[in-house]
């Protein structure tokens, strides 16, 4: 079933992979996307987001059915400029010197190449929407800044989690950002210590009474940045810190952060300083059940390629967090990038092919 053009779907990867486009600078990367699907007959819209565009591609049905969305990103973490893939057997890689870009352009490859296959198959299919955001890697800036109100589909199929076909991310955490600002009181160093309160200090105590790390197997917390001080000879007046908090569970994530301020509030008091705390929420979470029709879809459409099915939690959020706030439910699916974010990243070609036909039977299997 599906017999995949090996050669095609590998040269549409390392054609995509080697050109550059990290967040914002999605340009050209889109050009040579748009020219794609242009021959394929999709109508592609740029959508203007920051200093750059998401972009929304939609084929009409030659079917009465269910629109459907699939979706990933085109931006790449850094180092991505001269990315010089390396094909062997088995497996894609970079030369070592940057990263490869397979998340998410693994996604784009295999999006690409159903297309191709369904146009050189002739194969009727209902009405598919493919959105392709900008800037995803800097907190999912391009998915917020497009308008989710326009698109058709019911269910949204988001091709951007790493490791091989088959793995379906049906739950994934809050993560909410927190700024912690101390003041304390200037003083000589040398001179007058005991005149002035360490902001330094303070915070110091504040971190080390934290949780830290992973709480539970729903919930994590991370102080990532601290700062502080302007000279040794200086009793530090303000200092801050930046955490994030992170659960599957929205309900855990906000007592996480009240132990925060509860820690924050005391020690300041013991120090007689003053404490602050900006709070933002990144994204929320979500959790579908693997019995939710959108989870049989997707494991029915897994099975008919042979694939088991594998249901699994996400500590890291995507633009399927996102989409879920709008009237899209979707699940975010695994699409063969190994050791992503690292000149170590690599793909197999057996999951591009693997990815390639399971893009086409969630559209097979759609009525």
């Amino acid at each position: 079933m599906y017999k995949i053009n090996r050669e095609r779907v590998i040269k549409t990867f390392t054609e995509l992979a080697e050109i550059s486009s990290p967040s914002w600078k999605e340009k050209d990367v889109m050009k040579y996307i748009i020219r794609r699907f242009n021959k394929l007959g999709g109508e592609c819209s740029m959508h203007r987001c920051g200093e750059s565009f998401n972009l929304l591609v939609n084929f009409e049905g030659t079917e009465k059915r269910n629109t459907i969305l699939f979706s990933g990103h085109m931006d790449t973490v850094i180092p991505c400029d001269n990315v010089k893939t390396v094909v062997t057997d088995t497996k894609i890689m970079s030369d070592g010197t940057t990263v490869l870009g397979g998340d998410d352009k693994a996604a784009i490859a295999i999006f690409i190449e159903a297309f191709e296959y369904i146009k050189e198959n002739k194969i009727p299919h209902g009405p598919v929407e493919i959105l392709l955001t900008c800037a995803e890697e800097l907190g999912l800036k391009g998915i917020k800044g497009f308008d989710l109100s326009i698109l058709k589909s019911k269910y949204g199929f988001v091709f951007d989690s790493s490791g091989a076909i088959g793995r379906i991310v049906v739950k994934a955490p809050y993560h909410s950002n927190m700024t912690i600002k101390i003041k304390g009181k200037a003083s000589h160093a040398g001179m007058a210590p005991e005149k002035g309160i360490s902001a330094i200090r303070v915070l110091s105590e504040i971190i080390a009474e934290l949780p830290n790390g992973r709480i539970d197997d729903e919930t994590t917390i991370n102080v990532g940045i601290i700062s502080g001080g302007r000279a040794t000879n200086i009793v530090a007046e303000e200092a801050q810190c930046e955490l994030e908090v992170r659960s599957i569970n929205n309900k855990k994530m906000l007592n996480v952060e009240k132990q925060v301020r509860d820690i924050v509030k005391k020690t300041c008091a013991k120090y007689k300083a003053k404490g602050t705390i900006d709070r933002s929420l990144e994204y929320a979470g979500f959790s579908i059940s693997p019995e939710d029709p959108i989870s049989l879809l997707t494991a029915d459409a897994m099975k008919k390629i042979s694939l088991k099915p594998e249901f699994v939690a996400m500590g890291g959020g995507s633009d399927t967090n996102i989409i879920n706030s709008s009237k899209v439910k979707a699940i975010n699916l695994a699409c063969g990038m190994q050791n992503i974010h690292s000149t170590g990243e690599f793909i197999l070609i057996k999951d591009l092919v693997a990815g390639t036909k399971l893009a086409l039977s969630i559209i097979d299997t759609v009525k």
